[in-house]
């Protein structure tokens, strides 16, 4: 009987494996290992966070004497946010915003009370105030839906007998916001570290499984290698995200510019990290196209798992931000020793599947330091047009063939 659900019949386009169970296994303990490292890197920001905004609510409280100041804390806890690269800049732009817009929203809500038009005109002022405030698109957006929360909140300003001042609130918070973004350190690379760490880690757990489903040629497990590489793409996705944020945090805050070294290396890592996910993609397609023809492949499942172990010595010199010796070493080891021609033998599979594997080595090897030229002369068996710069092309130094300025 198919096990297919109602609609989709024997030629749909929906590849069976999306429902297989194992498969959707591997992608939700991969995505559980990736949720437990934003906890451990969101513990701290969120601490600070929380402790702000219960600063907030006490000072408005007992210094200032306003009656259950909730916005303080709500103003603290939106302004400061989970992340450790707080940029004063952006949590100034939502101090200011947040403020403005109860500020308009309780005057809107003495005025004109709730309705739906009332919503509107809540929206239209906060948005056209907050433009006119500044350009930064945080303040618009907080000046307006702060706004909107206060005016549907009338019927608690009504029974208070009025207006009540709780823009004081929402400006003690994000004043207090403010100077824990000023004064708490900030690390803006902290997180595209780890992001970078973890990538490596979880390359170093796909080529694990593909060492496994290589030598035993277990189709299964092959689908679980094509489920692990889904969790990658959207790990490297997450990546590039914070990747971002530290260009611009580095580059505005002139006190951070000796970090900028360390955020062009990460973006060249990204980079080559995302070379190697795309070929990891062609291994893993043509290792299951090929199992399924000849069977098991011990040889080269061997080769997967030392890879394997030098992805994960480099996952964690990648997380001490230190040089990756070891990692470097290895790779060079088997980059000595993986020779398609000889792995051949009287099939051609081994070779192609060999050339990928030679491939992704390159790319590991230049995660380490190396330029494509050092990575391309540490395997055996290479001969041919070098990789040094020509004519027409981009120099080595400009790009991400050349050696890094850092680990070169």
């Amino acid at each position: 009987m198919d096990a297919r659900p109602a609609g989709l019949g024997a030629g749909s386009t929906v590849p069976d494996h999306w429902f297989d169970p194992r498969v959707w296994a591997v992608f939700v303990v991969a995505f559980a290992r990736q949720g437990m490292r934003r906890v451990r890197g969101a513990a701290w920001p969120v601490v600070t966070a929380a402790f702000a905004a219960s600063l907030a609510y006490l000072f408005a409280e007992q210094v200032l004497g306003r009656p259950a100041p909730v916005f303080a804390p709500i103003a603290a806890w939106v302004c400061l946010g989970f992340k450790v690269d707080r940029v004063p800049r952006k949590v100034a732009e939502l101090g200011v915003g947040a403020t403005v817009g109860v500020l308009l929203g309780e005057l809107l809500a003495d005025l004109i009370h709730l309705g739906w038009w009332q919503v509107g005109v809540a929206l239209l002022a906060g948005g056209l105030t907050g433009r006119f405030l500044d350009r930064g698109d945080l303040t618009t957006i907080q000046a307006g839906v702060n706004a909107v929360v206060i005016v549907g909140m009338s019927w608690w300003q009504a029974a208070a007998g009025g207006f009540t001042g709780r823009w004081i609130d929402a400006l003690v918070g994000a004043g207090i916001a403010f100077v824990f973004s000023a004064l708490l350190p900030r690390h803006p690379t902290e997180r595209p570290r780890r992001y970078a760490a973890a990538a490596l880690a979880e390359f170093a757990t796909l080529l694990t499984m593909l060492s496994r489903a290589l030598t035993t040629g277990d189709r299964a497990m092959m689908r679980d290698v094509r489920a692990q590489l889904r969790a990658i793409r959207a790990l490297l996705e997450n990546w590039e995200e914070t990747l971002v944020t530290a260009r611009a945090v580095v580059a505005l805050n002139p006190s951070l510019w000796r970090q900028r070294g360390e955020v062009a290396e990460l973006d060249r890592i990204f980079r080559l990290t995302t070379r190697s996910q795309r070929v990891a993609e062609m291994l893993v397609r043509q290792s299951r196209g090929m199992t399924e023809e000849v069977g098991a492949m011990p040889g080269l499942g061997a080769i997967a798992g030392e890879v394997a172990d030098a992805a994960q010595s480099l996952s964690g010199s990648v997380s001490q931000w230190k040089r990756p010796d070891q990692a470097r070493a290895e790779l060079e080891h088997i980059a000595g020793r993986i020779a398609p021609a000889e792995l051949a033998g009287g099939d051609w599979r081994p070779a192609v599947l060999a050339s990928l594997l030679r491939a992704l080595l390159m790319d590991l090897l230049q995660v380490t330091g190396l330029s494509r030229e050092q990575a391309h002369d540490a395997l055996i068996d290479t001969w041919g047009r070098p990789f040094g710069p020509h004519d027409g092309e981009v120099p080595a130094s400009e790009s991400d063939d050349g050696p890094s300025a850092l680990w070169g």
